[in-house]
């Protein structure tokens, strides 16, 4: 099996216009580990995130993922761009599940349209995920039929079902109740345990102690201060750092 970092960024930089969002971000991952990344809101996070799996195009750096070098300022053509899609899977703060369908159907989606499963296949790999997720009992239920955390919980099986080798969660507990954040949680941290590779984004400080080896705190487009979860949230060394984790305690 390869030792090489799955994921290495160096130099990414960033702008919208005049407005410069990320000023040159390193980051070396290797398989198996998982990020995350806190920091007030406008920092440029999610805009990094995004520019792992080309949701956006970054200006300037080298980034790498897995086998796939993504190019400055430009997209991937359309078959490498799926390529990246599949390896780097996202989860967003919104669930965008197809709501017509069921939370079987929605998993299975990818399988089948885009790998080329057979039906039986993609079918019995989405009743594991669901099971894996804890939602078994819910596999024929549409997304109007489902809690928050439910949805997205769903929203996670549906991006294992493409058998990424990174997931890329933006926010996956922001928009729910405290209740079932909890819920969300215990997957995201179980997926951690067996091994899966994970970027996430979040202002859910429960989440990024439980998860993550490495924090990274951003602040004005730059990574201000790494370290282990116990580093970062009982003895921060910058003033910037601290100050964020007073207030988001508070």
């Amino acid at each position: 099996m390869s030792t090489s970092p799955l994921v290495e960024v160096h130099g990414l930089k960033k702008q919208f216009g005049p407005t410069i969002v990320l000023r040159g971000i390193d980051l070396v991952q290797g398989r198996g580990e998982c990020v995350a990344l806190i920091g007030p809101s406008g920092c440029g996070k999610s805009t990094f995130l995004r520019c792992l799996n080309q949701l956006e195009t970054h200006d300037a750096g080298r980034v790498r993922i897995s086998s796939l070098t993504l190019p400055a300022g430009e997209t991937l053509p359309g078959g490498t761009l799926q390529q990246l899609r599949q390896t780097a899977g996202m989860v967003f703060q919104q669930f965008h599940l197809f709501p017509h369908r069921t939370a079987l159907e929605n998993v299975m989606e990818g399988p089948l349209q885009v790998l080329g499963t057979p039906l039986a296949d993609a079918t019995a790999l989405a009743h594991g995920l669901l099971a894996k997720v804890g939602l078994s009992d819910r596999a024929h239920f549409r997304p109007s039929q489902l809690s928050g955390g439910q949805q997205q919980r769903v929203a996670i099986a549906r991006a294992l079902a493409m058998q990424p080798e990174i997931l890329l969660l933006d926010e996956p507990t922001s928009a729910l109740d405290p209740e079932l954040r909890e819920e969300v949680r215990d997957v995201l941290v179980r997926l951690g345990d067996e091994g899966m590779t994970m970027i996430v984004v979040t202002h859910d400080m429960d989440l990024a102690r439980r998860l993550a080896d490495r924090v990274l705190f951003f602040a004005d487009g730059v990574v201000a201060e790494s370290g282990s979860p116990e580093e970062m949230f009982t003895a921060a060394k910058t003033d910037r750092a601290r100050e964020f984790l007073r207030r988001v305690r508070a």
